[in-house]
Formats: structure tokens, sequence, C-alpha cells
């Protein structure tokens, strides 16, 4: 009898969980002790999506935590993998005559849950290993479903392993005396036994290009020394001992690094290693780059014609086992650390986050006293080290207030900052390193002197270095270079570059700049805003906004945009050709009855989404021009987009998705567009009255929903497919899919809109 749980889908719910669990619960015990052995008798569906609660997103959290940790106490000493035994008595003897382990995944969970606990309670409270001052671990399942445990522990000054003896007092690679310790040879053999592969069988999971991944078998070694890579290559005697494994004769060399004192405890594999390097941090939370665990399945038959419907057969979905969806039902935890970070934010004077209700009257919300607070403002009148202060302090979410600790430690850790963000990367600078600050103001003082951003604050303590570079990057190219040439390299510099004075830097070469313009204009103001005007144009074009920069304001006198956003001012003059506005008339029927749905969803204004379906030379383009010649003659924006180059260029004023929606090149679920609800394109689209998205079966269904999820922000309206908009996509599924590099059929179709 087998419960199939890894065909199921775990619906997650915000509302009360633990109902959700135990109802859940009931059901997989329930069909146990009917003798049910379908999967729909468990209550939950087909497929799992590739996210859950406390994903990748959390993941990383996790991961950063932990780098957190290792930042404070240094590198960790000891690496420790445990792994269930589906032999453990305390699973065998709650199993029914008949059953097997993998028939009781819930019993595997807990009980995997209790010997956790108790290893846990080993290696912190009775220091089994020595004392541990901060850890962490993560709970990972095998693709045959059982559980196991990576521990990384940091040991206390006096416990640190630090040279060869100390390693062999707490780790063996060796078989134990057979006479003298019958039990833990006997574990040996079952548990911590490699292989054998290689020659010995080279059809094992292990091989790789003909070589074992894991490197065995390991050479003989009289003594433990120190490797090369961070681990010890331990000792492994030549002393003749031998053991059958598998049906071969193996020896030392294949023996699995142990603790006997665990081993024998707990009757399972419990791999311990030495360990001084970060990267088994990145090795325990290496889903953060491996994705989850997926496959891909046959669902479905042939028909009685013998036809199979690919879609339907081959499922490509997150593999989850029996055990980890108890576990998770259970709603045990998948990770811990200690001690525990607590996530400090990082944000400029007046630009911290404040949640509010959104019925709530937004000068209430302002004028409110909670507004101004944040852990950084009620820190500075604390006034001690930012970065260190959650250790004798613990934060009040509800009274916006830093108390002090009476309980247990905590690490604090800065969230990071990228130096392209600026000031808000040279405050991080600044808090890292600087002591008894009460304010942002008192930051940005140096010597009494009141410094006129975060970069200039820090050049002056030394913690920044000036760099001079670019003043002579664009002094030497004023001896060859164009007025424009120096305009666009000026703009990129503002750019790339993150000069700390940029008016200084304008202030110097803005002559050399305004060669061009000076020679056809007498006013030195009107000279200074064509240059302003042309360097705006080459900043949007990089995504960039002049006012992010210490630069003269713009004259609206001398703007002839007015202060229009450049997006909507080039869709706006884009001209149609007359010709376009009779093909109309020349439409067929279907070309015809899409012509009318779509515009009278335009002319109406309450939106839509409609697909034109057609192989090439079936008039989708001839469709797409009367529609824009229409919508455009109109007085109103109509954006053309296609998936490629190719299609766009023959639509007129068309432009890839990719580059007008600014759709990020990597996408993943639940992922945005890369503009702001302030820039251009924001403004365009809100300002759109149709939308054309051409060839939208060649991109992945990822790309279409950032664009939903932006479009329904941008417009304020959640519950309507791209916030309300009329969107036509177009294209022919009998042609290109989604590339989706060396992806099966099943990730192939699951990256298809």
């Amino acid at each position: 009898m087998y419960i199939k749980i890894e065909s199921c889908r775990l619906r997650w719910y915000r509302k009360n969980q633990t109902q959700i669990r135990a109802d859940l619960y009931k059901g997989v015990v329930d069909a146990i002790t009917s003798g049910e052995t379908r999967a729909s008798a468990v209550g939950v569906r087909i497929v799992l999506p590739g996210t859950y609660p406390g994903g990748d997103r959390d993941m990383k959290k996790r991961h950063m935590d932990a780098m957190a940790i290792v930042h404070t106490y240094g590198k960790p000493d000891i690496f420790l993998t445990m792994t269930c035994n589906p032999k453990w008595e305390e699973i065998t003897n709650e199993l029914l005559p008949g059953q097997t382990a993998q028939d009781r995944p819930d019993i595997v969970a807990r009980v995997f849950y209790g010997k956790l606990e108790a290893m846990k309670d080993m290696l912190l409270k009775k220091m089994v290993l020595g004392v541990v001052v901060a850890y962490v671990y993560v709970v990972e399942f095998q693709k045959r479903g059982l559980p196991h445990a990576h521990f990384l522990l940091i040991m206390d000054s006096t416990y640190k392993l630090l040279v060869p003896e100390q390693y062999d007092r707490l780790i063996s690679a060796e078989l134990p005396d057979k006479q003298k310790y019958p039990e833990l040879y006997a574990m040996v053999v079952k548990h911590m036994m490699h292989g054998p592969c290689g020659a010995l069988n080279p059809k094992n999971v292990c091989m790789q290009d003909n070589e074992c991944k894991c490197r065995y078998p390991r050479p003989f070694n009289e003594n433990t020394i120190q490797g090369k890579d961070s681990y010890p290559v331990y000792r492994r005697r030549d002393d003749g001992r031998r053991a059958k494994v598998r049906g071969k004769m193996l020896d030392n060399r294949w023996v699995v690094p142990y603790n006997p004192y665990l081993l024998r405890m707990f009757n399972c594999h419990i791999n311990v290693e030495v360990c001084s390097s970060i990267k088994a941090v990145k090795y325990i939370y290496k889903y953060i780059y491996k994705g989850h665990d997926k496959a891909s399945f046959s669902i479905d038959q042939p028909d009685a014609d013998g036809n199979i419907d690919e879609i339907k057969r081959y499922v490509d979905a997150r593999w989850v086992t029996p055990p980890e969806a108890m576990w998770r039902i259970f709603g045990f935890p998948l990770c811990a650390n200690y001690p525990p970070v607590l996530q400090l934010p990082l944000h400029l004077p007046n630009m911290h986050r404040v949640a509010f209700n959104a019925q709530a009257d937004l000068k209430n919300v302002v004028s409110s006293e909670n507004a101004s607070k944040s852990m950084l403002t009620e820190y500075f009148k604390a006034n001690e080290l930012h970065q260190d202060f959650p250790g004798s302090f613990t934060w009040e979410k509800k009274k916006k207030i830093w108390k002090r600790r009476v309980e247990r430690f905590q690490l604090g850790r800065i969230v990071s900052a990228n130096p392209a963000e600026g000031e808000r990367y040279y405050l991080r600078v600044l808090l890292n390193h600087v002591l008894g600050k009460t304010s942002f103001e008192d930051l940005l003082t140096v010597n009494g002197v009141v410094c006129g951003s975060f970069r200039e604050s820090g050049e002056r303590l030394g913690l920044i270095e000036a760099d001079n570079t670019l003043d002579d990057c664009l002094t030497e190219a004023e001896q060859w270079a164009m007025p424009c040439s120096l305009r666009r390299l000026f703009a990129t510099i503002l750019v790339h570059c993150e000069p700390g004075d940029v008016r200084g830097l304008w202030d110097r070469h803005l002559e050399p700049m305004s060669d061009d313009y000076r020679r056809t204009r007498t006013s030195p103001n009107e000279v200074e805003q064509m240059v302003l005007l042309d360097i705006r144009g080459m900043l949007q074009s990089m995504g960039k906004d002049i006012i992010d920069f210490a630069l003269p304001t713009i004259d609206d006198a001398f703007d002839p945009t007015e202060g229009e956003a450049r997006e909507i001012i080039e869709e706006s003059t884009i001209e149609f050709d007359e010709s376009d506005t009779k093909l109309s008339s020349s439409l067929n029927f279907e070309q015809r009855a899409a012509y009318d749905e779509i515009l009278a969803a335009v002319e109406r204004g309450d939106g839509g989404i409609f697909f034109v379906d057609g192989p090439g030379g079936t008039g989708k383009t001839f469709l797409y021009r009367a529609m824009l010649a229409k919508v455009r003659r109109e007085g109103k924006i109509a954006i053309a987009t296609a998936t490629s180059g190719v299609a766009a260029s023959i639509m007129p004023g068309g432009r890839t998705a990719h580059s007008r929606f600014k759709i990020p090149l990597s996408c993943d679920d639940g992922a945005s567009c890369s503009f702001t609800k302030q820039s251009g394109t924001a403004k365009l689209l809100r300002m759109a009255s149709l939308i054309l998205w051409d060839e939208a079966s060649m991109t992945k269904r990822q790309a279409v929903e950032a664009l939903d999820n932006s479009m329904r922000d941008i417009m304020g309206i959640r519950d309507r497919p791209f916030g309300g908009k009329t969107i036509v996509f177009g294209g022919d599924f009998r042609q290109v899919l989604p590339v989706v590099r060396r992806g099966s059929r099943g990730q192939i179709i699951d990256a298809s809109l």
C-alpha cells in the first residue's frame, strides 16, 4: 500500500493554517487506515507549483543571515550530515502488518523530527563535540523521500579544531575492530560505506565521466593531514580490515568520515567532517541556485486511435516526496540558526517605508507620530553602533521603539546595498564604521563641517577613496572628442561611474561640452540649458532621470517638451500611413470580427485581453496596421510591440516588448518590469488606449506575467488583468516556442504563454 503524495498539490492559505494541516493529516491517516491507495484520497490536487511559503526569497534571507553569523564568529568548524534510517525501531514498531516505511510518511517525518531534536540536544546542550557558540542547519529530502539535515557548527575558541591530532579525537574514517566493537562495526558497514563504484561498479549513481564524483576510493593514509581544499585528508590505515558491502569486499578507503559516539547513539548515516571554509554555507543553501527538485512524468495514455496529447502527457512539476509533504503539514521547521539574526532596514532621510490602510486619509498617515519613526531613526536616539545594536536591544514593532534586551542574544544584519545605489550605499558604509551618531545630519558632520552627501562624509573620514580618474578621463577626451561625444561620455560617467562631485565635474567641463551651441547662441544661460536638455535625453535612453543628479535645473522656457516624458512624446508623434486607415475596408470576415470587437473595447475603455491566432501569411500584420492607424488617427496612443525585432520592424512605431516594457532579461515567477510608477514608461502605459504584442507565442509566460504585475500596480487596479487595459496578443503556437536551454518538453510547455 502506497499513497502517492508526491503527485499532490498542497495549497497554502493565509487563514487558519493549523486547521488546514490538521485536515490534511487526518485525510492521510484515514486513507491509510482504510486501505485506500489513491492519491485523491488525501484530498489535495495534482501537480505542485514551483514556489512555496518561505521559498527562494526566504532561502536567500537565511543565507545572508548565515553569512552574518560567519562574519561575527568566524568560519564553521564542523560539517555534520544526518540522514533518516527507515529501519529505526521507532518507525518499524508502528507499522501495520505488511507495511513498510514508505507507506507511513507521517511516522517517518515525526520520528526524524524527534531524532533531529535529540541530535540538537546532544550537540548544543550536552556538547559531545565541544562548546558550540553558533550553528546553522537545514533539512532537505532525497528523491526517494528520506529526510536529512545539514549542520554547520562554529565552536568556542577553546574547542577549535586546529591540528590533525584533534581531528582524530572526534572523527574516524576507518572500520572499527569487529571483535572489540561489534555493534559499531555493523553500523559502519551498514551506514558509512560508500559505493562500491569505479572499477567495482561502473554504473553506480555517483559515477560521472567514469569517475566517482565523491572521489572514492580515497587513498590509504597513515596520519591525518590538512588538505588543500579546506578539508583534511583523514587517517585511513591499511590495517587489513575488510567488510562485504553490496556484494563487494571494501576496506578503509571506502569509509565515510563519522563520529563513533554519534553513530552508535543514532544508528543512521551521520557524516562528520572538519570544515574551515565558508563554501559550506553556500552548499547547505544550494537550492538558491540549484532550484527545487523537479520531475517530468507521464499522466496520460494513448487514446483509442493511438494518439498522445503531449501537453497533457509531459508535466514539469516540483518533486515533493511523501515525507516532505508530511513535514510541511506538521509545520516542522526546515532551517534554523543561532544566534538569531535581525534584519536592519537601510534608508535615506525621510525615505523609510510606512504601512497604512488603503482607505486611510494620507494626511492623517503623514501627520501620525509613528509615520516618522523607523528602526534607523530610533537607533539614532539610542546612539549605539547600528549593526551590533540588536545584541543589547530588541525592536517593538507596534510601539516603534528600541527596548533594552532581557532575553537571548541576537545579531544584527544591515540589509545589503549596491554601490550603484549611490547615497544609500555610502550611508551603509558610515553606519558600519562610525560610532555615536544621533541623526542623519550628525552622520554628515565631519570635524564640525556639514558635508553635502554621505559619500563626501565617507571620503573625509577616509572610508571611501576619492578618485580623480573621472576628471582626468573628461580632460583627456576634450583634446580630441567633439562636444556631442563629450556630452555622451559625461552622461555615461553619471550612470555607470558614480562620481562623488557631480556638480564639480559639470562646472569644470561645461565649456568644452557646449562648444557647438556657443557658436549659434550668445546667451550663456541658453547654452547651458541646451546642454542639459541633450544630456537629459541621453540619460533617459539609459533609464535614468536628470533630476537624480546634482545638476542645474532645466528651465521650462527652454524645454520644448514642457516636462512631458520622452516616451509619451515619441509615441504621440508616430506618423501613420494614410493608406493604412483604408485597410479596414479590405478585411475578410474573421479579421473584421476581431477588428470590430477589439476597437469596441478600446472605445468603451473598459479593457480586455485578446489573442489573434493564425499561421504565417493569414493577415495578422494586415489587421494590426489597420487597428493602429484607426486608434492613432483619433489622437489616442497605441503601443505596437513584438517579441522579435524583425516582427517589430514591420509595424509602424514597432518596438521589441523587452525594450518598451523594460522586462528583465531573466524572469522568474512573480517578477515585475523594471520601470517605476513615476517613470515615463509608466505614464505612457497609463495613457495608452491599445497595447499590441505580436509573436507572443515566442516569449516566456513569465515575461507576460511581469507586464501584468506591473500594469496592475501602476493602474492601481489589482483585480483585473493588466490593470483593465486593452491588450492584443498575436502569434502562432505551431511555430517557434520559447527557448529553454537544455529544457525538456515539459519545461518548454511550462514556459510558453
